[in-house]
């Protein structure tokens, strides 16, 4: 029979400690230490060969390994939760969340890009101004809540006075279009940032 069958309280381990818990982890240390010298005093009979009082203090080193057992293991782990499982609604809401679209105010429609061509070849021509400059115009970016009222019936209407005359400017000029780029859900402010890009 081993002095752990015969002193079970001897033979104690401390529960495994995370390394983040650095004061916990030496009261470990001490622990494991110390059980495993009462184990050993026990193990090979030194115990009871003691003077009266280093028995007593064995015996109060014995309560007192017990106590911070028990403490250490009752304590709440220093160890951060486990993660839980991948949220992938939460992580698309939190995504959508911070675009530049999410934020801006207004209300959400269409951005698009229109590229002026050449309708005998159907290749990219820039419309030419006649400024002094020289100034070039290959593409229109816009912005609807309705993108087919607003190609159908004011950038391809002669008599439309609103925003996007430089699309009929290219039309009276003999030149076409055609829709290069689209982006929904999108507001003013997401044109203006694609505008400021090029």
């Amino acid at each position: 029979m081993t002095a752990a069958e015969r002193y079970p309280a001897a033979a104690v381990q401390a529960p495994e400690l995370s390394p983040a818990a650095g004061e916990d982890r030496t009261v470990g240390r001490v622990v494991e230490l110390a059980s495993g010298l009462l184990m050993l005093l026990d193990e090979h009979g030194i115990t009871r060969r003691l003077p009266l009082d280093a028995r007593a203090q064995a015996g109060r080193l014995r309560h007192a390994v017990k106590l911070a057992v028990q403490t250490i293991t009752a304590a709440p782990s220093s160890r951060p939760p486990a993660p839980a499982s991948p949220d992938r609604a939460g992580e698309l809401r939190a995504w959508i969340a911070a675009q530049p679209w999410a934020t801006d105010s207004g209300p959400v429609g269409w951005v698009y890009l229109l590229c002026f061509r050449d309708p005998a070849t159907g290749q990219h021509r820039p419309l030419r101004g006649n400024g002094a400059g020289g100034q070039f115009a290959g593409h229109y970016w816009g912005w609807a809540d309705d993108l087919v009222r607003r190609i159908e019936r004011e950038h391809r209407n002669s008599n439309w006075k609103g925003p996007g005359r430089l699309v009929q400017v290219a039309l009276r000029a003999g030149l076409t279009f055609e829709l290069a780029w689209l982006e929904y859900p999108a507001t003013r402010g997401r044109e203006r940032r694609m505008k400021s890009k090029i």
